[in-house]
């Protein structure tokens, strides 16, 4: 049992412990109701406010599309630290400061902490109930998420605290395209498909147990423990804890066969040559032909 899901399970052992819900309520931040758009349609979408997508029809994925980088990280970065990031604390929320300074400690800034997002409900369950018990102040952005997982019935609110419904629901978050402004980079045309890419490969994961064994399989059996290692490496660099196998797993399915800019991935950045990352592909995609997103695939 990994330390968030034993937190998880501490927070249902002790249900009234919880303070109830602040006047964060009254946020005026809202999220637009959700639609149900195929890869294409969400692609495609441009907008100036914040979409919510269902994808492809699967209730169990729900895309959030944001007009800039900044909004999304105002939204996720403290669930970033939470749940990913080497030197947060697994069992603490970041009060604003300690989340500003973490992110500089690591050269990033609000907008460039995370250009993409995916988290289980169970692990946003998590943060919502530490965050209570820490007395941590949300901002609108993050009212308005929890906001969503209730509205959705992903997870509900009782005696205090939150339980996940569907626990294994996944929400993911994209960029719209932008120029560098507000703090941000630019965001191309081949970066915002790269990020969608990339972050439905790893809500196919968390959703498709035959897909996730199959990744868990090919990184024990297939990968040799040198690729094993200069992918630990390559993901650590980003800050992504190398001793959480089962991200490094989910991750380099995502990199290797879903991240088509080489300014986000490439041999060099891995520290493999071009053949061998081609050879992990064709290896890869050998023994799952039917892997996500076939037909967007190099």
């Amino acid at each position: 049992m990994n330390l968030l899901r034993a937190l998880c399970c501490l927070l249902l052992a002790f249900g009234g412990f919880l303070p109830p819900a602040s006047a964060e309520e009254g946020s005026a931040y809202t999220l637009a109701s959700g639609q149900t758009a195929d890869f294409s349609t969400i692609l495609g979408n441009r907008n100036d406010k914040v979409s919510v997508f269902e994808y492809g029809g699967r209730a169990l994925i729900q895309i959030i599309d944001f007009p800039n980088l900044p909004e999304q990280g105002r939204m996720f970065n403290r669930v970033v630290a939470l749940i990913e990031r080497i030197g947060a604390s697994r069992t603490r929320v970041m009060n604003n400061d300690e989340l500003a300074q973490f992110i500089r400690s690591v050269g990033k800034n609000e907008a460039t902490f995370a250009y993409g997002n995916d988290f289980l409900v169970s692990e946003l369950v998590v943060f919502f109930n530490l965050a209570d018990m820490g007395g941590i102040q949300l901002n609108a952005e993050e009212v308005a998420l929890r906001r969503l997982l209730l509205d959705y019935r992903l997870m509900v609110e009782r005696t205090g605290f939150f339980q996940a419904i569907r626990p294994q629901a996944v929400i993911l978050s994209i960029p719209q395209e932008t120029l560098a402004s507000n703090g941000g980079p630019q965001v191309t045309s081949l970066a915002r498909k790269t990020i969608l890419m990339h972050e439905i490969s790893h809500a196919v994961f968390y959703t498709n147990p035959l897909y996730a064994n199959y990744c868990r399989q090919f990184w024990k059996n297939a990968m040799s423990e040198g690729q094993r290692a200069a992918f630990r490496k390559f993901l650590s660099n980003s800050s992504y804890n190398p001793d959480n196998e089962e991200m490094m797993v989910n991750e380099t399915q995502a990199y290797l066969l879903y991240t088509p800019d080489q300014r986000a991935f490439n041999a060099r950045l891995v520290g493999l040559t071009e053949k061998e990352i081609e050879s992990l592909r064709a290896k890869f995609l050998g023994g799952f032909p039917e892997a996500p997103l076939a037909e967007l695939r190099r």
